[in-house]
């Protein structure tokens, strides 16, 4: 593997460990996981009306 390789495999690798790092967070804490919801739900509900109110322009 040369060096450009071995770095973009340590970022891929990294980034999922961080990815099961949230995984086992959440599943451990269900305020988490319902924090995590309830902002979704919340950002898609400040970008639907945007995305409305700019089809109309």
């Amino acid at each position: 593997m040369n060096e450009q390789e071995t770095a973009a495999h340590m970022i891929r690798f990294i980034e999922e460990k961080e990815r099961q790092l949230q995984i086992n967070k959440m599943l451990a804490d269900p305020q988490a996981k319902g924090d995590v919801v309830k902002a979704i739900l919340d950002e898609l509900e400040r970008v639907i009306p945007n995305e409305d109110q700019q089809n109309r322009i």
